[in-house]
């Protein structure tokens, strides 16, 4: 073809979709999911581009949701969606090239187990049986909830209440924006290892063996599941189920409605230390260090993965990949369908405490006191964030930020924001 055939054809073909109703164009739209492609789609014409590039443009949903999956939701009120979109795109790149700023909240009373982040507020569960709320922007303490007698073991924030268990056995029920206690969960006889919400009830898993279900709104207890024999580790509800995990190396499925037993799970007599439920199938992983991948349906295991070493610490699914944090110092990246290994990530020179997925990057915290950034896609390490004196605890990504909390006793908050000046600060 010669270049006056090109140049004609292109002519032609601007001509053509300037006719183009904005259906068609959003159509066009659902088929693609890179904000490179809606930029080539938008030099076709003047005509694309004034549809396409405007806060009208139904496309912009489905691209956000595509290319951004975790941070989706996040939509600040302020942000016509194409702004919202190069917000996200801004802080993926600062996520992956290290530009941040950080700031500390010191906490000279104790550590902070558990962090949870809702509506501005960071609520941090303190080793000594507090409970800190910070204003997330500020680092303002805004209160301090007492009440435990033991440590915090777990923190769910849901419909304006933070709900936090303890090792004294008690579960609390406290509002979110005064501080004030409103209920107190009592009738386990042991530390409260899990918590979980569904459909207004909260379901605790004790080391006294047994689970409880509980009316979120009155706080009266509805059942008490026995069956267990040993510490109840990890737990998870869905579709009128509750699936735990024991230390006595057994995943029970239960019936929410009734209290019943529907299968118990047993494939190496191992203690079950974390477990998750995605596309019909639950991902438990052992004290051994094997992960087991089981039919919810039959209850059948179909598959067994082996590579790692010790412990298998914490673990989540996403995009169709298991991705699994060891005591051995590894992560790996496993195919769900197939059970292969896809990548191994050796970079933490120590215990792997907690993992956290966001849009194809994945964040680790380590017992070696470091935070790494990984690409999902092919397992390479993309930064290392040093700064906390002692073991990380927890972490959480949210808005542009990853927060951790570290045995220093320090919540440290690496903010990825463009908004704000930043500056590189990531050693490598």
């Amino acid at each position: 073809m010669t270049t006056t055939q090109i140049s004609n054809t292109q002519a032609n073909s601007t001509a053509i979709v300037q006719y183009f109703p904005e259906e068609v164009i959003y159509e066009f739209a659902k088929h693609i999911n890179k904000l490179s492609d809606i930029c080539s789609l938008s030099l076709v014409s003047r005509h694309f581009s004034q549809v396409i590039f405007n806060c009208n443009f139904l496309g912009w949903q489905t691209l956000l949701k595509s290319h951004f999956p975790s941070s989706f939701q996040m939509v600040p009120p302020d942000l016509a969606p194409i702004n919202h979109y190069q917000n996200l795109m801004a802080i993926d790149n600062n996520m992956r090239t290290g530009t941040f700023q950080t700031r500390t909240i010191p906490d000279r009373q104790c550590a902070s187990f558990c962090l949870e982040v809702k509506d501005g507020k960071l609520i941090s569960g303190l080793m000594n049986g507090s409970i800190k709320i910070w204003d997330l922007a500020s680092g303002e303490s805004l209160h301090t909830l007492e009440g435990h007698q033991g440590c915090i073991s777990c923190l769910k924030v849901i419909d304006g209440m933070v709900v936090s268990s303890s090792a004294d056995a008690t579960i609390k029920i406290w509002d979110l924006a005064t501080g004030k206690e409103l209920k107190s969960l009592k009738g386990h006889q042991g530390c409260i290892s899990c918590l979980t919400v569904i459909d207004g009830m909260l379901i605790s898993g004790s080391h006294d063996h047994t689970i409880k279900i509980w009316d979120l709104a009155s706080g009266k207890e509805l059942k008490s599941l026995s069956g267990h024999g040993n510490k109840i580790s990890c737990l998870t509800a869905l579709d009128g189920m509750v699936i735990s995990g024991s230390t006595d190396g057994t995943i029970k499925i239960w019936d929410l409605a009734s209290g019943k037993v529907l299968k118990s799970l047993t494939a190496d007599q191992n203690s079950i230390s974390c477990l998750t439920v995605k596309d019909g199938m639950i991902i438990s992983g052992s004290e051994n260090g094997t992960i087991h991948i089981w039919d919810l349906a039959s209850g059948k295991v179909l598959h067994s993965l082996k590579d790692h070493k010790d412990n298998i610490a914490c673990l989540t699914v996403k995009d169709g990949m298991i991705i699994s944090g060891s005591h051995d110092r590894t992560i790996k990246i496993w195919d769900l369908a197939s059970g292969e290994v896809l990548h191994s990530l050796n970079g933490h020179k120590d215990s792997i405490s907690c993992l956290s997925v966001k849009d194809g990057m994945l964040v680790s915290g380590s017992y070696d006191r470091t935070i790494k950034i990984w690409d999902l896609a092919n397992g390479k390490e993309l930064q290392k964030l040093n700064g906390q004196l002692n073991w990380i605890l927890s972490l959480q990504v949210k808005d542009g930020m990853i927060i951790s909390s570290s045995f220093d006793r320090s919540i440290k908050i690496w903010d990825f924001t463009p908004a704000q000046k930043t500056s590189t600060a990531a050693t490598k």
